[in-house]
């Protein structure tokens, strides 16, 4: 970039808890969101996946159902918890839509309350990433509980993590959100 200014793009795995959205109920619910800017272009980037059910409706407890990834407005990504969040390269931000477009194409009915939900969506995300996410099916209808597991086994691990840079171990920090700066121009804090 002619500016100097580092490019980077930020993921966030947030969750949703159980209440009110505007005049609709909101069940728990895992999302990523994705901020900052792509290295060759300086895209800004600006964006949030999750993958819900079309329509809430008893029949969601024992099949599938119609499934869609869907993007939340900005106070609904404010009422939420965020849980991990690290710098990714351009190569894991197109893995990461190239996830969401897949997603976006499965066959109808492609929600499955046990199956492939939001929790699955955002562990494939995770996983592409080389995060340490959890298969137990306990966590299947728990995004927050999810979501915490994963941050809690990235905290105790002394894994690596690489984003196109340097290779160092994840770190922890004293916050809700952990961080991870990876690079040579990313210094761990």
């Amino acid at each position: 970039m002619a500016s100097g200014a580092h490019a980077e793009v930020t993921l966030t795995f947030y969750s949703h808890h159980f209440g009110t959205y505007g005049f609709s109920v909101t069940f728990p619910h895992a999302y990523v969101t994705l901020s900052g800017t792509t290295e060759p272009d300086a895209k800004p980037v600006k964006a949030n996946f999750g993958f819900i059910a079309q329509t809430i409706s008893p029949s969601i407890a024992w099949q599938s159902v119609e499934g869609f990834v869907i993007s939340m407005p900005d106070d609904y990504v404010a009422m939420s918890q965020p849980h991990l969040s690290l710098p990714i390269s351009d190569k894991e931000y197109r893995a990461v839509l190239a996830i969401v477009d897949r997603w976006r194409k499965y066959p109808q009915p492609s929600y499955n309350l046990d199956t492939r939900n939001c929790v699955t969506f955002v562990r494939e995300i995770a996983i592409a990433l080389r995060l340490p996410a959890s298969n137990d099916t306990k966590f299947i209808r728990s995004p927050r509980e999810f979501l915490e597991d994963m941050e809690l086994r990235a905290s105790k691990t002394n894994r690596m993590v690489t984003t196109g840079g340097t290779q160092r171990p994840f770190p922890r920090l004293n916050s809700k959100t952990q961080t991870v700066k990876i690079g040579p121009d990313r210094p761990t804090p």
